[in-house]
């Protein structure tokens, strides 16, 4: 009888080890926070996260004004097959007059344009802004175009008043802003992240215009990242 006892009681208290160990990895896992279906969710994240491939822009076409041309070198440097049509102080009404000069459309992956603040306080900028963009819709077609929003001026524009001709601008960027959704395939991209002030004047810039040389790759990525987190979603 006693040894019964013994055996019982022995085997009662190997019982009680395992599931003292069990309630503390239990306990322990949860208190640092480990789930199995977090961790599943986690791998899941972290895998769809490696496979979003950024999108490539070699091969575009950039086209612009000296926005555009100032950036030149930068553009090339990361993509030797771009196609870049930049032309300093023109307004849009330019590339409507020589349209026939930009690439053909297998020559061509997608378009980056950036124009508009010259003579952004005339009349006529708006219409031949929305004029090119039907252009390039209706030339490049199956392909992305991307608008840039026009850059501010800076405080030290001495061109005009720095403040009605950046309220000028934003009236701009809003109504091209709103056109761009006529179209699937017209994307409005910001790419002024960092080179702007709080108060809505051009951050890095010599002349109140344009941005500063050193400056010039920042402008760059801030194309890149716009394009690709849209392209995320």
């Amino acid at each position: 009888m006693r040894k019964r006892k013994t055996k019982f009681w022995g085997a009662f208290s190997i019982l009680l080890v395992a599931a003292g160990i069990f309630i503390f990895t239990s306990k322990d896992l949860s208190i640092h926070g480990y789930d199995e279906q977090t961790s599943k969710e986690d791998s899941v994240s972290q895998s769809t996260n490696s496979n979003v491939e950024k999108v490539n822009l070699d091969g575009y076409l950039f086209l612009g004004d000296s926005y555009t041309f100032l950036l030149k070198e930068t553009i090339e440097s990361h993509n030797p097959k771009a196609s870049v049509c930049a032309k300093s102080g023109v307004e849009p009404v330019y590339w409507n007059e020589n349209f026939n000069t930009l690439p053909d459309n297998e020559q061509v992956n997608g378009v980056v344009l950036l124009i508009g603040v010259n003579g952004v306080t005339y009349d006529d900028n708006l219409p031949n802004k929305k004029m090119l963009i039907d252009s390039l819709v209706e030339k490049y077609q199956g392909k992305t175009i991307y608008v840039q929003k026009v850059f501010p001026v800076g405080e030290n524009f001495e061109n005009a008043n720095p403040v009605t001709f950046n309220a000028a601008i934003k009236s701009h960027n809003e109504e091209i802003e709103n056109y761009c959704q006529k179209y699937d395939n017209v994307i409005f991209i910001d790419s002024t992240k960092d080179l702007v002030t709080d108060d809505g004047y051009l951050k890095y810039t010599y002349d109140g215009l344009h941005i500063s040389t050193d400056k010039q790759e920042v402008f760059y990525n801030n194309i890149e990242d716009a394009i690709n987190n849209i392209n995320q979603f």
